[in-house]
């Protein structure tokens, strides 16, 4: 994540900074990514550009982790309208992420940023991604009604919440990877969700 010396400077840096961090990863893919194009995009030394990210690795958490924030706002959005209705809250959250996903970015920096192997196998080696280690997802773990699930505590919420997102994650680099419309990647992804619906929800 970016250093508290990047906080610190002017939106305006910040932007023409994260807009020549993006160039580079439309331009190339993990492993081929160039922080000498970086700094020569942004005109600043590479000692100035260590100071506001730790690495390449540092720089992809970052980016990922703005969608990240954007998909779950939205998903506690939807539990907090429909009275914690899990499926609801995954149908609207699916259907943000893929508008995103369709539309947002190039779909050169969309495959470069979500769909590399190397990268991911990176940040699994050296991250926890425990559900305990993210206060925003505990938080809106607490919004969904359970009452309304075949669950019996919040343990098995947790894994019915894995295998919903292994669902979520197959069916977003599918339609990364493949010239899957809109329309198709939710249907798809709602036929999966509709079982699911049908086994877990009272």
């Amino acid at each position: 994540m970016p250093t508290e010396v990047f906080s610190r400077l002017t939106p305006v840096k910040q932007q023409h900074i994260i807009e020549a961090i993006k160039e580079e990863i439309t331009r190339a893919p993990f492993e081929e990514f160039s922080i000498y194009n970086v700094v020569r995009s942004c005109g600043i030394s590479r000692g100035s550009f260590y100071q506001y990210f730790a690495n390449k690795e540092d720089i992809m958490i970052y980016l990922l982790s703005a969608y990240n924030r954007s998909v779950l706002e939205r998903f506690m959005q939807s539990l907090k309208e429909h009275n914690g209705d899990l499926f609801t809250g995954l149908e609207d959250g699916y259907r943000f992420v893929v508008r995103m996903l369709c539309y947002k970015e190039s779909k050169a920096y969309r495959q470069h940023l979500f769909c590399n192997a190397d990268f991911y196998e990176k940040l699994w080696r050296d991250h926890d991604f425990s559900v305990e280690k993210y206060p925003a997802l505990l938080e809106a773990l607490e919004l969904i009604n359970i009452q309304n699930l075949r669950v019996d505590d919040r343990e098995e919420l947790k894994t019915l919440i894995e295998i919903c997102m292994a669902s979520v994650t197959r069916e977003c680099i599918t339609l990364l990877m493949t010239n899957c419309t809109e329309q198709m990647a939710c249907e798809s992804f709602m036929e999966k969700l509709n079982l699911l619906r049908k086994a877990y929800q009272k």
